[in-house]
Parts: structure tokens; C-alpha cells; sequence
């Protein structure tokens, strides 16, 4: 049945379980130790007794002294008998049972005659507990006959009897609380749960309709609001999918439209020979940027899916600084902008690093400054820690207006919205660039403003 498999229902029985397990151990224990400290304080009581009748007719053994200790003991539980040293009996109390006369007879055997003796304890199998106990002179010279104290066990079983049933009413109540708690558990910890599941149904879909209990200051209201935090941020995932998935599509059609149109004009006849190779040269170039936006796209997705692989080597500080301002160089070397290294670093501190994706990012930093900046000088500084390399790539552009600055390593994001995307590239390098030092365990930052802009990226130097 699916209640079985609740959870107020399994902690209500482990509840119980355990309540019962408690509670016999106890019970257990305290049967055992109050019917045992009975039996002993009756007994004691009985040898009591005994031996301040044998003291009475110590001092006056006569017929009066004898029918007086007899109906002593007629208007309480214990039965009495005395008896002379033969054990022939002299008088008894009211109402003695003839199975107490024949106990009498079978004990005069027994040994320790002289002293206060126990002769029976065993309340749960017979009738009776039993003491006797001598009667002897003051001098203890003469032996006057002996005191048999009886007392009945019905009294120990009524004992036992009604802790018994203190017992079954202590289980009573322990399966009423048991069942109130499974009420109050399946209030307090079902509902809230059930409350949950149906929400993480609709997490995606319905992430603003969500109603938790976030109010709540125990480990469920952590949970409700570790779940909302989910929702929202799979709702911001989500969006930001679509949305990468709709300007992907978008960047993907805009080529394949150029290749379209002109490989049409290429095709047909009438084409003049000039705007046939012109037509054929864009083919090509519009190729390559599909390509470009394709590999980039791939390696987006390698990195999402943590299959993004690095190829690191240990390199000297000194090469990789002589590799940047090689690459950079012949970067800057075919456009107006003015390329100037100013790093100047003999050390032989070594980096742990993927060469190849190290370029690459500095590539996408050139790349932007070339193409976005409008700046007309550039300068690619380096700062050495002890244990961080700190590269700066400094421009003297228009800057980065301070509402996009944020998003600048966002996916496709573009500053100038205007600007197609022959102008504005891929809109991919930049979060590339970025967590391709990430996996480095570097950062890379940006500041800007109307003198330039500014990107810095720090990495961790090998430790030896």
C-alpha cells in the first residue's frame, strides 16, 4: 500500500517500535525488581512477626499466651501456628487451611531448628510464603515449641497482576500518541513534502507560480529555498538557452544567405568574369566565418560539458611573454593601431599551462581591440608575483559603455547592436577566452571607460 512507503508512516512505526522496546525493557526490569523487593519486604515482615510472637511466649508459654498470639493474627492476611517441639499443633489462627497443616508436618525435618528459618519463597507455584522460628527460654536452655508465619501469594499475583495492566495501559497510550504523531508528522512533514514534489514538477515550466514554504526556519524551509534558488536559476538557464539557441540560429542563416545568393550569381552564365570571382571570394570568406562560428559553438558545448580538454606542458615565463608579443605583433601589423609590448621578464618562474588556448585567448583580445576599439594604440603589459603572472592588454579607444560591461563575456552578446555580424563578429571569443582561463584557474577581467579599455587576466605561476 503507498502509505507504507510514506515517511510519517515509517518514522510513526520506528516511533512505536522503539516506545514498545523502552517500555518492556523497562517494564521488565521494574516487574522484576518491585515483585522482588516485595517478596523480600514480606518476608522480612513474616520473620518480623515470627519472632516477636516467639519472644511474647518465651515469656508465657500458656494456653491464654498461645489463644492470644492465634487471634492476634485472625484479623490479618498472615496465617500463624505454634506448635510444640514435636510439632504437634497447639493452636492456629481462624480459618487455617488443613494444606498448611500438612506443610507443618512435612518441614519438622528441616534443618536449623534452633534459628529463624525461610522455608518457603517460591510466590509464583505455591500458595503460600512461609518462616518458622524457635521458641526457647530466656536462658535458651528450654526449647517451648516453634511459630510457623504464612502468608498467601494471591497477594504478590495481585502485585503482578496490576502492574500488568499499568503496563498494557502504558502501551495504550504509547499507540494513541503514536497515532496522533503520525497525524502530526503527515502535517508538519508530508504535506510540506508533497508540497516540494509538486513543485520541482513544475520547476521549469512554471517557475513563478512556485509556492513554498521559505518561511519556515527548519531544514524543510532550507530545502523549499534551496529548490526555489534551483528554479530560478534553471529558469534563467533555460532562458538563456532559448535565447543562445535563437541568435546561434540567427548567426548560422545570415551566411548561409551570402553563400545562397552568391553561389547564384556565380552560377549563372550571363555573370560577368569580375563579379563571378568577386561572387566566389565572398563564398569563401563567408565559409570560413561559418566555420569559425561552428568551431566555436563546438568548443562552447565542450565546456559545458566539462569535455573541454587541455594540453598543459610546463612553459617558461619568458617564452610564453616572447610567443604574445610575436603573435600580437603580427596581429596588429596590418592595421593602423600602433601594437607595443612592454613586458620585460627574465625570470625563470615557469606556468603550468595549454599554450595553444593561452594564444588563443590573446588572440580574442587583439581580435576585439582591432575590430571594436577604435584606438590607435595598444600595449600589452606584464607584472610578476610570487605566485601570479599578470597580464594587462590596454587600448586607447572609445571604451565599453557601462551598461553592457557586465555582459561583454556573455554568449553572442554584442555592445554595438547596430553592427552586423561581418563587423561585430561571432560574439562567441570572449566567453571562450574566459573560461578557457577559468580552467587555467586564472581570471580575466575588464575595466572601461571613455580613455580606453583594459583587460587584465591573471595566472598561477608552476610551484616547485
Amino acid at each position: 500500500m503507498p502509505w507504507r512507503n510514506s515517511l510519517p508512516f515509517r518514522i510513526s512505526l520506528v516511533f512505536l517500535l522503539t516506545t514498545l522496546l523502552i517500555e518492556s525493557v523497562l517494564f521488565m526490569l521494574l516487574y522484576h525488581t518491585l515483585l522482588g523487593e516485595r517478596v523480600v519486604e514480606e518476608i522480612d515482615r513474616l520473620e518480623s512477626r515470627a519472632e516477636s510472637h516467639a519472644s511474647v511466649l518465651a515469656m508465657s508459654f500458656d494456653a491464654e499466651t498461645i489463644s492470644h498470639v492465634a487471634t492476634m493474627e485472625s484479623e490479618t492476611d498472615t496465617k500463624v501456628a505454634i506448635v510444640a517441639p514435636n510439632h504437634e499443633l497447639l493452636d492456629t489462627s481462624n480459618r487455617f487451611p488443613t494444606v498448611l497443616s500438612t506443610f507443618i508436618q512435612d518441614s519438622s525435618d528441616q534443618a536449623a531448628l534452633d534459628q529463624t528459618v525461610v522455608l518457603e519463597t517460591d510466590w509464583e507455584n505455591k500458595p503460600y510464603l512461609a518462616v518458622r522460628t524457635p521458641i526457647e527460654s530466656m536462658d535458651e536452655a528450654t526449647r517451648y515449641g516453634y511459630v510457623y508465619m504464612f502468608l498467601p501469594t494471591e497477594i504478590i499475583h495481585g502485585i503482578s497482576h496490576r502492574l500488568q495492566l499499568r503496563f498494557l495501559y502504558i502501551t495504550a497510550i504509547a499507540l494513541i500518541v503514536t497515532a496522533l504523531t503520525f497525524l502530526l508528522l503527515s502535517r508538519l512533514i508530508s504535506n510540506p513534502i508533497q508540497q516540494l514534489r509538486r513543485a520541482t514538477e513544475n520547476v521549469l515550466t512554471r517557475p513563478g507560480e512556485l509556492t513554498l514554504p521559505t518561511s519556515r526556519v527548519d531544514e524543510i524551509g532550507e530545502l523549499a529555498r534551496s529548490i526555489e534558488s534551483m528554479s530560478l536559476e534553471l529558469a534563467h538557464l533555460k532562458k538563456e538557452r532559448n535565447q543562445f539557441l535563437s541568435d546561434l540560429a540567427h548567426e548560422i542563416k545570415t551566411p548561409l544567405t551570402y553563400l545562397q545568393g552568391y553561389a547564384e550569381i556565380a552560377s549563372k552564365p550571363q555573370t560577368p568574369v569580375a563579379l563571378k570571382e568577386q561572387s566566389i571570394q565572398t563564398i569563401l570568406e563567408e565559409s570560413q566565418a561559418l566555420t569559425e562560428l561552428v568551431e566555436n559553438a563546438f568548443q562552447l558545448a565542450q565546456l559545458d560539458e566539462n569535455t573541454f580538454t587541455l594540453h598543459k606542458d610546463e612553459i617558461i615565463l619568458s617564452e610564453l611573454c616572447d610567443d604574445l608579443t610575436r603573435v600580437l605583433t603580427s596581429m596588429f601589423r596590418v592595421t593602423p593601431i600602433v601594437f607595443e609590448s612592454r613586458i620585460s621578464i627574465s625570470s625563470d618562474a615557469s606556468l603550468r599551462i595549454d599554450h595553444n588556448r593561452i594564444v588563443q585567448v590573446f588572440r580574442a583580445l587583439g581580435h576585439n581591440a582591432i575590430v571594436h576599439s577604435e584606438a590607435s594604440h595598444v600595449a600589452l603589459d606584464g607584472v610578476l608575483t610570487k605566485d601570479t603572472i599578470t597580464f594587462t592588454l590596454q587600448d586607447d579607444g572609445k571604451g565599453i559603455p557601462e551598461a553592457d560591461l557586465p555582459h561583454i563575456f556573455e554568449r553572442l552578446y554584442r555592445v554595438e547592436k547596430s553592427r552586423s555580424r561581418r563587423t561585430g563578429g561571432s560574439g562567441l571569443g570572449l566567453a571562450i577566452a574566459q573560461q578557457i582561463i577559468e580552467y587555467h584557474k586564472g581570471t580575466l577581467r575588464v575595466a572601461s571607460d571613455c580613455s580606453g579599455t583594459t583587460f587584465t587576466i591573471v595566472l598561477p605561476l608552476q610551484t616547485k
